[in-house]
């Protein structure tokens, strides 16, 4: 008897502990031993509540209830959205009961083993209670890249319909089922039959599910990836404009140098100080000035790691240029973006250099400055212009539906709103003074 209590303890901390460990795996979170010890404490516990229970709701829910309130626990130091909080709590246990409910209603009768022989029978329920976990150990490792990109989706993610109706789906499995669990409980006639329907039924909608959640997440990097592409490939042809101006600017003062050169040697040769002087005061401080111009400024990108980021920030500047508005920019260092996904670092600074852009060439002193760098803690990205009044609003800029065209803020400053509120070791300091509107982001690196 107590060798049987014995085995039925480590059976149930075996499994609740493999349990904690595939909804970690899951979400792709690790965590300290102590706090893993302290999950599977709080899981014993909850185990007992709900086992012990006359509550409906928690007698037959208390698992998914469980995971719930975990994912939950979990996610309150991430900006992670509900429908993805929920998507969490309720998948492993889902995928951990199908995989079970195959096993005892199909696997077990093709070798006559009944449910009496899985309860009694501890060569039997081991491995039957450990079988499952590895199933779906297996079935989220087949698809992890897709899981883990799964983690990382805003509140509007392309993909945001598909899991809430997987969550829809999960709700309405767990209600089926449990509810037939109650009525046999209830009325002592057997759902068997009709819980395999359920099953054989859940099971290929949830494969149809996870297949068609796979190939959307597919579509949306893929997406992803063409939107970078082709944003590089615009800002090359830009850059490479400027490439040639600039080679036509060298060439040309290759040529100017040559004919200085001739000339400079005809007033020595002559000992004529007179000429010397001419072709200083006409030519040299000319030349000085044209290798002294802003399209030279852009040799300070050189600092910049992202190539996708490299090519937005050097058409902005020449679009910048284009438009007569004296550019800026500071790059002291070497740096790579870390601690923010590039695509959303990219649209927000797409917009911040446009809205710097349309306010600065409402002013007589056009000018936009851009400043990137990193500390041992921080990253920091500041874009400044000048505006035409002292000082203008800032705080309600943000607004969706807020038009900011009259006073020196374009469009788009909402969306910025949107994806910065996914992140929440970054954030958007806004200043206006002294004619001068500055947007600074600072991203705190991760640890």
């Amino acid at each position: 008897m107590m060798l049987t209590t014995l085995w039925l303890l480590f059976l149930t901390l075996l499994s609740a502990g493999l349990e904690i460990i595939l909804f970690l795996y899951l979400m792709g979170q690790k965590i300290r031993l102590r706090y893993f010890f302290l999950l599977l404490i709080f899981n014993l516990a909850f185990n007992f509540i709900y086992n012990h229970s006359s509550w409906f709701i928690i007698k037959f829910w208390g698992e998914d209830i469980y995971y719930l309130l975990l994912s939950f626990l979990l996610s309150t130091k991430t900006k992670k959205p509900l429908k993805i909080k929920i998507f969490n709590g309720l998948f492993p246990d889902i995928l951990n009961n199908l995989s079970l409910r195959l096993i005892t209603f199909f696997i077990f009768p093709f070798f006559n083993i009944s449910i009496t022989d899985y309860k009694s029978s501890l060569l039997i329920s081991i491995p039957s209670s450990i079988a499952p976990l590895c199933l779906s150990f297996l079935f989220i490792k087949l698809f992890k890249e897709s899981f883990t990109i799964l983690q990382k989706q805003k509140s509007n993610s392309p993909i945001q319909h598909i899991i809430i109706v997987a969550n829809f789906f999960m709700f309405g499995y767990t209600l089926l089922l449990q509810s037939l669990m109650y009525l046999e409980n209830t009325t002592h006639s057997s759902t068997l039959e009709l819980r395999k329907l359920c099953v054989v039924i859940s099971l290929v909608l949830f494969f149809i599910m996870i297949v068609f959640l796979e190939r959307n997440i597919r579509e949306m990097i893929q997406g992803q990836l063409d939107f970078q592409k082709n944003l590089q490939l615009e800002n090359l042809y830009t850059y490479n404009k400027h490439i040639e101006c600039l080679y036509n600017s060298v060439r040309s003062f290759r040529h100017d140098y040559s004919n200085l050169l001739v000339t400079l040697r005809l007033g020595i040769d002559k000992d004529d100080m007179d000429i010397v002087k001419e072709v200083y005061d006409s030519v040299l401080q000319e030349s000085d000035k044209r290798l002294n111009t802003r399209n030279f400024d852009l040799a300070r990108l050189v600092n910049i790691q992202d190539n996708t980021l490299k090519s937005l920030l050097s058409a902005k500047v020449l679009q910048a240029e284009e438009e007569g508005i004296e550019a800026q920019i500071s790059i002291p260092e070497p740096i790579h973006l870390i601690g923010m996904e590039i695509l959303d670092f990219i649209i927000v600074t797409s917009i911040f250099l446009d809205n710097a852009i349309e306010g600065a060439i409402q002013t007589q002193n056009h000018k936009i400055t851009i400043s990137f760098w990193e500390d041992h803690r921080s990253q920091l990205l500041s874009i400044s212009n000048t505006i035409s009044e002292e000082q203008t609003e800032t705080k309600t800029i943000f607004e969706r539906g807020v038009s900011n065209k009259g006073r020196e803020r374009g469009i788009g400053l909402a969306n910025v709103t949107e994806i910065l509120d996914n992140y929440i070791n970054v954030n958007l300091e806004t200043q206006s003074n002294n004619f001068s509107f500055t947007q600074q982001l600072t991203i705190t690196k991760k640890a």
